[in-house]
């Protein structure tokens, strides 16, 4: 039997992020906070944050997103995890003049008189291209004075396993030079906004979901009973349906290969699927049913979660490609989709 790799398609993801800090006097909170309509997928919700308009660049941390990526891909991809929760699910932490930080950890809402962050996203887009963003929301509303210059953006992801959630570690994804002048009498707000553009909808399932309020889970491939996704690659041998979950040989991924390449963060997802020899080219079809499970609210590492609607969003991708050189009756064929996410 030959084995060769082949890479299927090389899909180009831009990662890029934008922060911006405000402060309010108290008594004019609640005319700069407003409800903004987010999507994910085909639902539409509102969620309370700061107006977007004179946000910056931030930088993105290159070795955290990797892990960020990593960590939560392999979670999709085996079902194994910890169901225990971090201690914080997502976290900004401010750098003062002075030297000393100010934690503002996942609260899930924005509350009066204390300091947090809630967090959101939303996916949406065409049949060709998906975006999916990240919105975490820092506040101090309590009387501390202080002054900042350095902010740093930690989160980390979670999926719905056989049993329970499953968590990421919690790591540093981006980083900004900022100026904030906190006064007392004045409400401190952060609005951090990652995005991952340009995602091809058949690997939708492998961008990281974040805890927030709403929230949006996806389901492990595997996991005991409670899958609800599968992500399949069949190659037409001429002889069957060859039609998702039709009777084509086929394969789902058992790992994943993860680099970084100059500024650049690759991830590879190589699935082994036998085919016919003697033939110049063949056909490959990329199937993926993902099940979203939507979260009306989780309230700290301690809260109780309760289930409301969800979504099953399926797509798939076909291609022709050049299997390994005949001569050989049977082949192993290891189709490597790969993921280059462009950091900016």
């Amino acid at each position: 039997m030959s084995t060769k790799e082949t890479v299927i398609r090389n899909e180009i993801v831009r990662v890029k992020g934008k922060v911006k800090a405000i402060t309010v006097p108290k008594e004019k909170t609640q005319e700069i906070l407003r409800r903004v309509e987010l999507r994910m997928l085909d639902k539409k919700y509102e969620v309370l944050m700061p107006p977007s308009d004179g946000m910056e660049k931030n930088n993105i941390d290159l070795q955290g997103m990797m892990t960020f990526i990593g960590q939560y891909a392999s979670q999709i991809i085996s079902g194994i995890g910890t169901s225990e929760t971090p201690p914080n699910y997502a976290q900004i932490v401010i750098t003062t003049t002075s030297g000393s930080k100010v934690q503002l950890n996942f609260t899930g809402n924005i509350l009066s008189n204390t300091q947090g962050m809630s967090a959101t996203m939303q996916i949406f887009g065409t049949q060709n291209s998906m975006n999916v963003q990240y919105y975490f929301i820092g506040y101090d509303t309590t009387n501390n004075s202080y002054q900042g210059n350095y902010l740093e953006l930690y989160s980390s992801s979670f999926i719905q396993g056989a049993t329970a959630y499953t968590f990421t570690t919690p790591v540093r994804i981006a980083y900004a030079n900022l100026s904030i002048n906190k006064l007392s009498d004045y409400d401190l707000f952060i609005l951090w906004m990652i995005e991952f553009q340009n995602v091809p909808p058949y690997l939708i399932v492998f961008i990281p979901t974040i805890p927030g309020s709403p929230t949006v889970s996806a389901f492990a491939f595997r996991g005991g009973t409670s899958t609800g996704a599968s992500f399949t690659v069949y190659a037409n041998n001429g002889n069957c349906n060859f039609s998702c979950n039709g009777n084509c040989p086929s394969g789902s991924p058992g790992n994943l290969m993860l680099s970084v390449q100059n500024n650049t963060i690759v991830l590879q997802i190589p699935v082994l699927v036998a085919i016919n020899g003697g033939t110049s080219s063949a056909q490959v079809l990329i199937c993926g049913t993902y099940k979203y499970v939507y979260v009306n609210y989780m309230q700290g590492p301690n809260g109780t979660i309760s289930f409301g609607d969800d979504v099953t969003f399926s797509t798939s991708y076909s291609t022709t490609i050049a299997p390994p050189s005949s001569g050989y009756i049977f082949v192993a064929l290891l189709a490597v989709i790969a993921i280059t996410f462009t950091v900016s």
